[in-house]
């Protein structure tokens, strides 16, 4: 089932267009994180802003989805408590497993038990169901932060007008045809003389990297050069947390990172080496707990706590740095919570003992 749902995940990474429903989510937790970063902003100013509204918004998002994992971990401590009569019935029926009918006879019983102590199977599916979409949508906001946050969507549109106030037709016809087109969005490619639309400049502005936004400012009068380094200069402090843009893939160039290990682009490779450790150290955390007494259920569960991580890790490898510095933060937030959980069904386990006469 995992594996189902991170290919989903994947599927929906390479999509064009976030959709009705990751639109409508986009936008609602748009004007979220808008709010916070407003907040963040009047405490701590524009630098590291994004990121600090990025950390503020996973532990907001995680607090309200507090009640679902409580649901989460109550289910696996009811799977536990009924597991020895799912296996004394098992074994009941282990000799005919072949029978069509005594697998029947299996199942109603089975589903007897659970009923029985009020266990639902998928229960433990919920949060991370849960989680796809909000991940989707956080995707698309951090490719399109400009979108969503005025303050930078502010910073843009000065951009924007001071460029198409000072560039004649030169400029949109041969600096920007410049622009490696695998960044530029599709839809403007072949529209770069028309280009005069600030939305549409923003959206081309958003893809740029700092080798090409010099193209850009050298190509404009010198009048204007100023103005615009400076309003550069404050988008990339804001986007940048750490040393590391918020708003732009982490990918991963190998012979760069042989060649010139000490390269700043580098420092974004931290985001997958954590994102996958803090995704295994989550899970681990989870499952150690839960015992599972099949062999080859015990062998799957090993598996998954190994693949999984692996998998977030180049995952995030292919997204905006904001995005996995959101599943950093939620994953950190999800040990913390995870140990008190532990704590509190160990005592409720200890309870259930002496109520049925066990201790």
């Amino acid at each position: 089932m995992y594996i189902q749902i991170t290919l989903q995940l994947l599927r929906g990474m390479v999509q064009k267009d976030p959709g009705t429903l990751t639109g409508a989510i986009a936008y609602v937790l748009g004007i979220l994180m808008n709010w916070i970063y407003n907040g963040i902003y009047l405490v701590f100013g524009e630098k590291n802003s994004l990121g600090l509204t990025i950390i503020f918004f996973t532990l907001v998002a995680r607090i309200l989805m507090t009640p679902l994992a409580y649901k989460q971990q109550k289910s696996m401590y009811v799977m536990r408590k009924i597991q020895p009569e799912i296996n004394k019935l098992q074994k009941k029926y282990a000799n005919a497993s072949n029978d069509p009918e005594v697998q029947k006879k299996l199942a109603v019983e089975t589903q007897k038990i659970y009923s029985k102590h009020k266990y639902n199977p998928f229960g433990g599916c919920l949060p991370l169901i849960i989680q796809l979409p909000i991940f989707f949508a956080l995707y698309y906001i951090m490719q399109n932060a400009f979108l969503y946050i005025n303050h930078i969507s502010d910073i843009y549109n000065q951009i924007a007008n001071i460029i198409i106030s000072n560039a004649d037709q030169n400029f949109f016809d041969n600096v920007l045809k410049g622009i490696t087109l695998s960044k530029v969005p599709e839809s403007l490619q072949a529209n770069f003389h028309v280009l005069t639309n600030p939305s549409d400049l923003c959206k081309l502005l958003n893809k740029i990297d700092p080798d090409q936004w010099k193209a850009i400012v050298n190509a404009l009068p010198s009048s204007v050069t100023e103005s615009l380094n400076s309003l550069y200069a404050q988008q990339s402090s804001i986007e940048t947390f750490l040393g590391i843009r918020m708003t732009e893939r982490v990918g991963f160039d190998i012979g760069n990172l042989f060649t010139n290990f000490t390269d700043v682009k580098n420092l974004k490779l931290i985001i997958p080496v954590l994102s996958g450790a803090t995704t295994w150290f989550s899970s681990y955390l989870m499952t150690s707990k839960n015992s599972v007494d099949n062999a080859q259920l015990a062998q799957q569960q090993k598996i998954m706590n190994i693949i999984m991580p692996l998998m977030m890790a180049w995952i995030t490898i292919s997204l905006p740095a904001g995005v996995g510095l959101y599943w950093i933060v939620g994953n950190i937030f999800m040990v913390i919570q995870q140990q008190l959980f532990n704590v509190y069904f160990d005592r409720l386990a200890e309870k259930d003992k002496i109520k049925e006469g066990i201790i």
